[in-house]
């Protein structure tokens, strides 16, 4: 592989379209790509999976094994998914000179908080792994829901250590002026301090004030990404970031080097 793009985010964000709608962009745009379902329960995906882990791993076979319903299945195949890393890394490696794409488990904690899910993105990638967090536009159109965002994306952060995107998705649904602001917020904290505390006045503001600046001061975040994955609005900078990292372009940032 050329390199690989795990995609992670809260249930609902889009993370599905997003992997189908950007590997048609890869394609039209003549880089090769294949997606890889790591989601054992997807009853419906919006694109046709190179690589598919439900042909490894059935939910309702583990349901029956184990004696589980459906959402301890779902937890008990999520770490299943170790037991057939060479099952899925031997198909992966016949595509040499493909950009990967993961598509995880539709909830977030399937993935980015399992024990093993360190393990599994170093196994199947190693150092050609970036992960894309996938935040949903209504939610970050609020100060509040901004910060949530971003400290999620942080827990990420804290369980991979790999490069990440903070990909903004659903931009379609909240308009360019709106999009801007979440821009400007994210470019100048101090402009997100102000909002934040314009809409809120309890108590615990003092706490959510005290994590922006900590996120402000760790620059875990270098920069949204504004995508539309309806529209393939922003996937040239999605690919952009890839190549950079992946084959040493010269805008490449430094948190994202080892030499």
């Amino acid at each position: 592989m050329i390199g690989s793009l795990f995609v992670t985010g809260p249930a609902g964000t889009g993370k599905s379209t997003f992997c189908g709608a950007f590997k048609d962009w890869l394609i039209q745009n003549e880089y090769d790509a294949i997606i890889v379902n790591l989601d054992p329960g997807a009853e419906y995906l919006p694109y046709e999976p190179d690589i598919d882990i439900r042909e490894f791993i059935s939910l309702n076979e583990v349901m029956s094994a184990y004696s589980l319903g459906p959402n301890g299945a779902q937890v008990v195949a999520a770490d299943l998914l170790l037991d057939n890393i060479d099952k899925i890394k031997s198909k992966i490696d016949l595509y040499d000179e493909y950009y990967v794409i993961f598509d995880t488990p539709g909830q977030i904690e399937l993935f980015s908080f399992r024990p093993g899910s360190p393990l599994l993105v170093k196994s199947l990638a190693d150092k050609k792994a970036m992960i894309a967090f996938m935040a949903d536009s209504m939610v970050s159109q609020t100060p509040s829901g901004f910060i949530s965002e971003k400290m999620l994306f942080g827990s990420v952060y804290s369980r991979f250590y790999v490069p990440m995107m903070f990909i903004l998705n659903k931009i379609d649904l909240i308009g360019e002026d709106k999009v801007k602001e979440i821009s400007e917020w994210e470019e100048n904290p101090d402009l997100l301090y102000d909002a934040f505390r314009d809409e809120n006045t309890d108590a615990v503001k003092d706490y959510f004030l005290n994590v922006i600046t900590a996120l402000r001061d760790s620059d875990i975040i270098n920069k949204i990404m504004p995508v539309s994955s309806k529209d393939m609005f922003g996937f040239e900078d999605v690919y952009t970031d890839m190549s950079n990292f992946f084959e040493g372009g010269e805008d490449t940032d430094t948190m994202y080097r080892d030499d």
